[in-house]
């Protein structure tokens, strides 16, 4: 052998040990809870893709500690770095939609009415914070095109649009959406399979998720949900991986406890749907504004 193959040799050698070390240093990165760009959806490293790319959605704004569906919740919702704030729509009797969840206004305003009954001017009257804490005197029912202005650039949203099969409804949402150039930053979901394919018949770009409070069978061929939004209770390993297998997420609500949230990490699930975003950002990493990032090359 040459002094040239020699070398070659050498080099070989001493290549192949940078590589283990490389190896071993995201092995041991990967157990430690440090994300690795570029290893969470390659193959092998399922646990990192799980742990890692979990989205945390506020449930109705951030509402265990401020009043549901509310300016106030959402800006708790972004306080504490929430990627989406999940929020529900129903229209007026003018047409106008707002953030309630209830049909009936009695629960959260007081009024013994239904939202499809009272005009929006009548219903900004009504002080819904009041009934929450002393320090929310004064908040009302906001709509959701001043929800989208204020905020649509600070945080993403799950539209969750309530009622019966309401094409008004559809059309009305859909419309700020574009008006507002938030196609990339909303998502809309339903319990009603018929409303999701009508938002996608008016724009096809606007992601949507089907709701579903139980899971019994195959679920995968609805093709006008990209994702599914399901009870935590009814989520399994082979769900998870039969929707990914088709393309699509699922999304888990509503986890609020340490256990579910481990389990629902463990599981692989895409996006978390909770009352209280910041614990859950701190169950999942350990610190709640973690920005600790480690590059592996390989």
């Amino acid at each position: 052998m040459n002094f040239r193959q020699i070398g070659r040799e050498r080099r070989i050698h001493r290549g192949c040990t940078m590589e283990e070390v490389l190896k071993t240093a995201c092995l041991f990165f990967l157990l430690a809870g440090i994300v690795i760009p570029g290893t969470e959806r390659s193959g092998g490293t399922e646990l990192s893709r799980g742990r890692m790319q979990i989205m945390i959605t506020a449930h109705r704004g951030a509402s265990y500690k401020a009043p549901e569906n509310t300016r106030a919740s959402v800006e708790l919702a972004i306080a504490e770095q929430a990627d989406y704030a999940e929020i529900d729509v129903r229209l007026t009797a003018d047409g106008v939609p707002v953030l309630m969840h209830d049909r009936a206004l009695f629960r959260t305003t007081g009024v013994v009415n239904e939202i499809d009954k009272v005009t929006y001017k009548e219903l900004v009257s009504y002080d819904i914070g009041s009934r929450y804490a002393e320090k929310y005197v004064g908040e009302t029912v906001p709509c959701l095109r001043e929800i989208l202005e204020a905020y649509g650039e600070k945080i993403k949203f799950n539209m969750e649009l309530k009622g019966e099969n309401n094409w008004n409804l559809v059309e009305t949402v859909v419309a700020l959406v574009e008006a507002y150039g938030l196609e990339e930053r909303c998502v809309i979901t339903s319990d009603s399979y018929d409303m999701l394919t009508w938002v996608k018949t008016a724009n096809s770009n606007i992601k949507t998720g089907y709701i579903l409070s139980r899971v019994y069978g195959e679920i995968y061929g609805y093709v006008a949900a990209d994702f599914f939004s399901v009870k935590s209770e009814f989520v399994t390993a082979q769900m998870v991986k039969g929707a990914h297998a088709e393309g699509k997420e699922v999304h888990v609500w509503t986890v609020n406890k340490d256990s579910e949230i481990l389990r629902m990490r463990e599981l692989g699930v895409d996006n978390i749907i909770t009352d209280r975003p910041a614990y859950v950002r701190e169950i999942l990493y350990g610190h709640a504004t973690s920005k600790r990032t480690v590059v592996c090359y390989q």
